[in-house]
C-alpha cells in the first residue's frame, strides 16, 4: 500500500498548509453492492454473485479539494462448481475539481480474494475523472466516471496490458443527505501465457447513501 500511502500524505499535507478559512466537509456513505465477478482463462467463463457491504468516508479540505478513504468487504458465491470466495478492499483516492461538472481523480487500492484453496491479493493505482451533470433543478445528478489503472499487480499471475474502470449513475441529494445507485465495471486483460489470453472483471450493482456530518 505504499502508493496508497504517498497519495494520502500528499493529500493531507496540501490541506494542512491550505488557508484556515477553507471550509472543510465530512461525509460518510455506507454502501451496498451486488457484485459479480467473471474470469476467463481460456477454459470458459468463471462466474461468481454476490453481496458486498461498505463504507466511504469524503473529507473536503477546500473549495475543489477532497480526499476519499473506503473500506469493502463480502462474500461472492461460485457458479457451476467455482469455488466461492471472500472479498475485501482498502483504498484512498484524491480528487480536485477541473471545472463546474468534472474533477480529476488519483488514487489506490489493495484488494484481498480468498477462497478455500488460497488468498490472491490485487494491488492498483488509478488515474481518471468523474463528470457530475445537474438537471431537475439541481436536485438530481448524472454521474459518469472513467478511470485508466496503470498500475496493476497480481499474486500468482503477470501484470495485465491494459486495466480500466468505468461506471454510470444517479444522486439524488435531500439537505445533508444524498442517495445514489450507481453501475460499475472493472476490466482486466492480461498478456497472453502459453496460448491462454486470460481475462477478468468485475461489475456491481450499487446503492449508496451519502450523510454529510460536518
Amino acid at each position: 500500500m505504499r502508493a496508497a500511502r504517498l497519495i494520502a500524505a500528499a493529500i493531507f499535507l496540501w490541506g494542512a498548509v491550505a488557508p484556515a478559512t477553507a471550509q472543510r466537509a465530512l461525509t460518510v456513505a455506507p454502501l451496498v453492492s451486488l457484485a459479480e465477478h467473471r474470469v476467463d482463462a481460456g477454459f470458459g467463463v468463471e462466474r461468481s454473485l454476490g453481496p458486498i457491504l461498505g463504507a466511504v468516508g469524503t473529507l473536503r479540505l477546500g473549495p475543489g479539494l477532497a480526499v476519499a478513504v473506503r473500506a469493502l468487504g463480502g462474500s461472492l458465491f461460485g457458479a457451476n462448481g467455482v469455488l466461492d470466495r471472500d472479498v475485501g478492499e482498502l483504498g484512498v483516492e484524491g480528487s480536485v475539481a477541473a471545472g463546474p461538472w468534472l474533477s480529476l481523480q488519483a488514487g489506490a487500492a489493495r484488494r484481498a480474494y480468498g477462497t478455500k484453496v488460497g488468498r490472491q491479493t490485487w494491488t492498483t493505482v488509478d488515474i481518471g475523472a468523474v463528470a457530475r451533470v445537474p438537471f431537475a433543478g439541481g436536485t438530481i445528478h448524472g454521474v459518469g466516471r472513467a478511470a485508466l489503472l496503470p498500475v496493476v499487480s497480481v499474486t500468482g499471475l503477470p501484470d495485465p496490458g491494459v486495466a480500466f474502470r468505468a461506471a454510470t449513475g444517479l444522486e439524488y441529494g435531500v439537505r445533508a443527505a444524498t442517495l445514489g445507485v450507481e453501475y460499475s465495471l472493472e476490466r482486466y486483460d492480461f498478456p497472453i501465457d502459453q496460448g491462454v489470453h486470460r481475462v477478468e472483471q468485475l461489475a456491481a450493482l450499487t446503492l449508496r447513501l451519502g450523510l454529510r456530518l460536518r
